[in-house]
């Protein structure tokens, strides 16, 4: 058997030896809508747009040929995007034949290429928990709770356009014990399993995403009416006065999932204006809480937010855990779902546990210098062998294998 792969970089821009700067484009995207319901379309046909601009930008085409006994039997192609879109604007929206039409303006970061290709075409599982309110009062205007479980979920929807990344909707578990003294350096392995589980099984991330929203404040505190009834009105219909400039940020954390370790924490800001009436019960991600210009502004942060995510793993090698071990055989929690391909190989890594003083259990994962190659894989799972026994390498069940 013959096999032949050719990687192409293409890189759309006037100035590729230039240092790596924004790229201003502007793309079109399309979507049906369905049952009248504009705002779902808007949604995906600006989702679309984003891609088509991301694409105009950079993009890596990467081709497969297999030749047996003279015969192309696969010709595959895959083309994956290496710009971060951000700074969206709509500037053309219009319907025809029930399709959404939406036509951005929007800035376009080059990405450099990985430092392994594989990278890219692995997908690496990402959890996304509860982002508590450190202040839940700061809810009370519109009734904004829902933030806390409706924030992460709306970001791991954004990062399922991402080809390196399979984000996992936990926002119903909160990781954080104290909104104030957030992050602990450390996550214990207990913490871990008790907040990501699913049908009674630990759930295996390789990166798991926690937070916490710092600030929703209003610049003018929402309290009792004005005593001045034309003062009040007045202050209602001055609706772009910097008085009803309404705060959100949010506070992002990075662990490791896999260790428990923090990678990262990065501070995303911004603030919109907030016209509704005091007594409304708004809702977070309600058709009215978008069409304010607060929402437009939060829906512009979780844009911003899930491109950085996506940026900032999407090189990331595929880490996932050892789930069996029989001689030379070593079976893996992660297969074709995950991009995983026969003869890919994997470093292992032994994982040694050891405890603090208050019995907290804490990770550390040692290179053992043995080489798994897969052999078959299914979707959720792959097989391979080693060099050597197992047991002789002292190879066990939640070891990790690291993509090479």
């Amino acid at each position: 058997m013959l096999s032949i792969v050719r990687h192409l970089l293409v890189l759309l821009t006037l100035a590729i030896a230039l240092p790596v700067q924004a790229i201003p484009v502007e793309a079109e995207g399309r979507a049906l809508v369905i049952n009248g319901d504009i705002t779902s379309a808007r949604e995906q046909a600006i989702a679309d747009a984003r891609q088509a601009a991301s694409l105009q930008a950079a993009a890596y085409i990467s081709t497969t040929q297999e030749i047996r006994d003279g015969v192309l039997e696969v010709d595959d192609m895959k083309i994956q995007t290496f710009g971060t879109v951000s700074n969206v604007q709509v500037l053309d929206e219009r319907i025809e034949n029930k399709m959404l039409i939406v036509r951005i303006s929007a800035e376009v970061m080059e990405n450099a290429s990985c430092p392994s290709p594989n990278a890219l075409s692995h997908r690496k599982r990402v959890a996304l928990t509860l982002f508590p309110l450190s202040n839940p009062g700061q809810a009370s205007a519109g009734s904004l709770g829902e933030i806390q479980s409706r924030l992460p979920s709306l970001l791991a929807q954004g990062l399922q356009q991402s080809s390196a990344i399979e984000p996992l909707d936990f926002s119903r578990s909160n990781l954080i014990r104290d909104a104030a003294t957030a992050p602990t350096n450390q996550l214990p392995d207990g913490g871990l399993s008790n907040a990501l589980h699913s049908s009674g099984e630990p759930l295996q991330a390789q990166f798991i995403i926690s937070g916490v929203i710092r600030d929703m404040s209003m610049r003018t505190p929402v309290g009792p009416k004005e005593p001045n009834i034309f003062v009040d009105l007045y202050n209602d219909a001055d609706y772009k006065s910097k008085r009803h400039l309404r705060n959100l940020a949010l506070e992002l954390f990075i662990y490791d999932g896999l260790s428990g370790q923090l990678l990262e924490r990065k501070l995303f800001h911004t603030q919109g204006r907030w016209t509704r009436p005091r007594e409304e019960r708004t809702g977070f991600g309600s058709a009215v809480f978008w069409q304010q210009d607060y929402g437009q502004q939060v829906k512009a942060l979780i844009d911003d937010t899930s491109g950085w995510l996506d940026e900032r793993l999407r090189c990331e090698s595929l880490a996932t855990r050892i789930s069996r071990t029989s001689g030379d055989q070593i079976w893996i929690e992660a297969g074709s779902t995950q991009g995983v391909k026969k003869d890919d190989s994997f470093t292992i890594l032994r994982r040694m546990t050891f405890y603090d003083d208050q019995m907290r259990a804490y990770s550390e994962l040692n290179d053992t210098q043995v080489t798994l190659k897969i052999e078959t894989v299914q979707p959720g799972f792959s097989r391979g062998r080693i060099v050597g026994d197992s047991l002789s390498h002292n190879i066990q069940r939640d070891d990790i294998a690291v993509l090479r």
